[in-house]
C-alpha cells in the first residue's frame, strides 16, 4: 500500500512538474512570436521600398528611396510637403579643397535621381534597442536638472549658457552665440574613433541648439561610433533632431558607413552642406 501510495505520489509530481514547464514554454513561446511580429511590423514601417537595391562591401544594404517616400514624410507634420531642392542661401565658404567625403557604399553603386539612399533596418538592429519605442532615440533630459544649478553651464562673454546635465560622460566643446543662423559647417579631424564597450558611444558633431537645458531644440550632425546601434565600431555619418530635449521626439538619420579621407566635393552636387 505504501509503495503504491509513494508510486501515485511521484505520478502526480511528475505531471505537476510538467504541466508547470510546459505553461512556461507556452508563455516564452507566445512572447517570442508576440516580439517578432512587433518587430516585423516595426521593419515595415522603417524600411520603404527602394528603386534600387545597393550591398555595400561593408555588409550594409543601401535602398535608394523615392524622396516623397522617405520615412520622414510619414509625420503628420510633412504630409504634401514640397522639398525645396536648392538652398535659398549659402553658407560663405573660404576652404576651397576639393578633397570629398564619400561613403562605403558608394563604391558599389549610386543612387538614381529622384531618389535618396537610406541605410536598412534589420531585425538585429531593433533586438538591441532598449525597446522598439527608444529605437534611434537618445535619453531625454534628466527631470532633476535645474536651470539654476551651475553644474552643466558656461558663461561666454558674460553670457549664460545652460547645456544640461552631463551625466557619465566626457566633451569637448567649442561653443558660440548669436541670434540668427542659417547654416554650419566645419572640419572634424578625428580618425577611427573608439569606445571600450558595447554600451558606450562617441561623437563628433556640429550641434545647433536653441532653448534652455531642459526644454530646447536641436538640430546635430557629425560622426558617431555606436555599436548599440549599428552593431559594430565602424564610424558613421549621422544627423539627429528634437523639438522637445529627446522626451517623445527624435530621430537618428544615418546613411551608412563613412568612408573618411576620400573626398568632400561633390563634382555633381557641389560641396556637402547642410543648410538649417
Amino acid at each position: 500500500m505504501g509503495k503504491k501510495r509513494a508510486l501515485i505520489l511521484s505520478l502526480a509530481l511528475g505531471l505537476f512538474v510538467f504541466c508547470v514547464s510546459a505553461a512556461e514554454h507556452y508563455h516564452v513561446n507566445a512572447r517570442t512570436k508576440r516580439i517578432s511580429l512587433e518587430v516585423h511590423k516595426k521593419l515595415k514601417l522603417l524600411n520603404k521600398r527602394g528603386v534600387k537595391t545597393i550591398k555595400s562591401e561593408d555588409g550594409d544594404i543601401i535602398d535608394c528611396v523615392d524622396i516623397y517616400k522617405q520615412p520622414a514624410f510619414d509625420h503628420p507634420a510633412l504630409r504634401n510637403h514640397k522639398i525645396q531642392m536648392r538652398p535659398s542661401s549659402h553658407v560663405q565658404n573660404d576652404h576651397n579643397s576639393s578633397q570629398l567625403v564619400s561613403q562605403i557604399w558608394q563604391r558599389s553603386g549610386s543612387c538614381p535621381d529622384g531618389t535618396i539612399p537610406i541605410r536598412r533596418i534589420r531585425k538585429q538592429d531593433l533586438l538591441r534597442a532598449t525597446s522598439l519605442e527608444n529605437f534611434g532615440k537618445k535619453m531625454p533630459v534628466h527631470s532633476s536638472y535645474s536651470p539654476t544649478d551651475d553644474k552643466g553651464t558656461v558663461y561666454i562673454n558674460s553670457n549664460r549658457v545652460e547645456l544640461g546635465p552631463q551625466v557619465n560622460r566626457s566633451a569637448a566643446i567649442l561653443l558660440t552665440t548669436g541670434y540668427n543662423y542659417i547654416g554650419a559647417q566645419g572640419d572634424i579631424n578625428i580618425w577611427t574613433p573608439r569606445v571600450e564597450s558595447p554600451d558606450e558611444f562617441t561623437t563628433a558633431q556640429i550641434w545647433l541648439k536653441n532653448g534652455p537645458g531642459e526644454a530646447f531644440e536641436s538640430v546635430e550632425s557629425g560622426w558617431v561610433v555606436n555599436p548599440k546601434v549599428y552593431g559594430n565600431g565602424a564610424t558613421r555619418l549621422f544627423v539627429y533632431w528634437t523639438k522637445d530635449s529627446y522626451k517623445s521626439s527624435g530621430c537618428l538619420i544615418s546613411p551608412a558607413r563613412i568612408c573618411a579621407n576620400q573626398q568632400r566635393h561633390s563634382p555633381r552636387y557641389g560641396p556637402w552642406t547642410c543648410i538649417i
